[in-house]
């Protein structure tokens, strides 16, 4: 084991996967909806993500919004190519291979308006946590946002024997090698040892159905979550008290829609958790409710409420704009308290209003107009849930998009010139909301020649295959690979046809 990785997996990177929670923007929109304010962000602010992984997150952020990125993460790789795209966008965020202790020694760190991290908490050691906190307690400013996500306790109760397994056969009997090859030899020792029917797969619910979800997972996401020498799962209340050391207090969650209790929890479990004055307690009694697995925790250093009112007169004046096609969103979706139906008669005409003038930004003050001032608190219920669904989100000022629009437009670009090569970031920097974008690789191609003059579906098409053809890439549908020229162009086209119709006029929107 290499001694600067102190148990962590380091064998192969990470994966590059995009996280909203991690935004600043983010985090502000999910206080505000719970009735707190958080520090206005400005070119003046200061960020800092630990454990970044690939960067892409973070470089997304840095160019997408106000103020300087910093960030560490230990693995020389992962800086390597957060460094690489900081560089494209120009964004001047720094990003460094410091161990936590390192980082949290550092002289030359301004005070931060926002910490994050996503998925490490529950993955590295005590002491790098002590770390962590440390880093809170000396840099993070008065009013400032600390965002934690982890694995917790009780809803991985069950599983976390599993995990064991893994981590284990693979301490003990695992070969050196790739992640995929250690990942898979050490499915195959649970598969087997599954066959053998141990009596606590049979008696631990979702045993088996946990492990057959797991073997569809990325090798290199189930090396570095399952691999690890360190994985300490914890109470919502033991994390709660750690971060007290730094004067952190927890605020909110980054799931919008467990402010809405009831569709989280039954009737019956709302009304018993009513009774809980304690928030610390009321909060750990949920977690038992809803079987928790993972939190997305937000804590605030030094806590400013606000009225009911005063949120909702925020909420109704800040702008929004829609993330995809009107008829695209779904009114069903599932919570931990069951299926949720939407009503028609609310929803349509919310989603057709900010589907308006080619996606422009609206507020819902603007909706309000000619309609009833009783509709303004149902409306509360309506931003939350289409937030959480990732159907709409709020957009930065005109001040703040003019700041990041450039750094946006060279990330991007960036970006879409890997896509010609490789498959690997799917989103893009909006300069409109401060967050990623989901871009697929065949979009961001469209994108650069679009932009180029590429403007009809034929064009695109022959744009398209001209750059995978040299590769000796062909495209694949249903499964079987498209074998001539001809096929792979007229398929090309199809998927041009429908980036015309359906995906510029939103990327147009949030992007261009």
């Amino acid at each position: 084991m290499n001694s600067w990785s102190e148990g962590y997996f380091t064998e192969s990177t990470y994966t590059y996967g995009y996280y909203r929670e991690l935004s600043p923007n983010f985090m502000r929109l999910c206080l505000l909806l719970n009735g707190f304010l958080a520090p206005e962000i400005t070119a003046e602010s200061f960020h800092c993500e630990l454990g970044f992984g690939q960067g892409v997150s973070a470089n997304i952020h840095a160019a997408a919004t106000p103020g300087k990125f910093f960030g560490t993460d230990f693995n020389p790789s992962h800086a390597t190519t957060a460094n690489e795209l900081a560089e494209a966008s120009g964004a001047g965020a720094k990003f460094f291979e410091d161990s936590f202790e390192e980082f949290s020694k550092r002289e030359d760190l301004p005070t931060f308006d926002s910490i994050a991290l996503h998925g490490i908490w529950t993955w590295v050691s005590a002491e790098n946590r002590r770390h962590i906190v440390e880093i809170a307690r000396r840099n993070l400013k008065s009013g400032g946002m600390f965002y934690n996500s982890y694995n917790c306790l009780p809803g991985w109760a069950p599983s976390a024997p599993l995990r064991e397994l893994l981590s284990i056969y693979d301490r003990y009997l695992g070969k050196s090698g790739a992640a995929k090859g250690r990942v898979e030899e050490a499915l195959k020792f649970v598969e087997e040892m599954l066959e053998a029917k141990p009596t606590y797969s049979t008696l631990a619910p979702n045993f088996a159905k946990t492990f057959e979800g797991l073997k569809k997972q990325n090798a290199n996401y189930l090396a570095h979550e399952y691999l690890n020498l360190d994985w300490d799962l914890m109470y919502f209340a033991d994390v709660v008290e750690i971060l007290q050391n730094a004067k952190l207090e927890f605020a909110a969650t980054a799931t919008p829609i467990e402010i809405i209790e009831k569709l989280n929890v039954t009737l019956q479990a709302a009304e018993f958790l009513k009774t809980i004055t304690n928030p610390i307690v009321r909060e750990q009694a949920r977690d038992y409710f809803t079987n928790r697995q993972f939190r997305k925790d937000i804590f605030v250093r030094g806590m400013r409420r606000i009225t009911p009112l005063e949120r909702l007169d925020k909420l109704l004046e800040m702008r929004y704009v829609l993330l995809m096609p009107a008829d695209n969103v779904p009114l069903k979706f599932t919570t931990t308290g069951g299926e949720v139906n939407l009503s028609e008669e609310i929803y349509r005409p919310v989603l057709e209003f900010l589907q308006e003038d080619n996606f422009r930004p609206k507020t819902f003050n603007e909706y309000l107009k000619n309609k009833p001032a009783q509709e303004a608190h149902g409306l509360l219920e309506v931003i939350t849930i289409l937030i959480n669904n990732n159907a709409i989100i709020s957009c930065q000022s005109e001040a703040a998009i003019k700041q990041v629009k450039k750094s946006c437009e060279r990330l991007n670009a960036h970006i879409c010139e890997r896509s010609k090569f490789e498959e690997s970031i799917n989103f893009l920097a909006s300069p409109l909301t401060g967050l990623g974008v989901a871009v697929n690789r065949f979009q961001q191609i469209f994108l650069s020649q679009y932009k180029a003059g590429d403007k009809t579906a034929d064009k695109l098409a022959a744009s398209a295959w001209k750059i995978l053809s040299r590769q000796g890439q062909k495209l694949v549908n249903n499964g079987t690979p498209i074998e001539s020229p001809e096929e792979n162009i007229a398929h090309l086209k199809k998927i041009a046809e429908n980036f015309l119709t359906n995906n510029l006029p939103i990327f147009k929107a949030l992007l261009l």
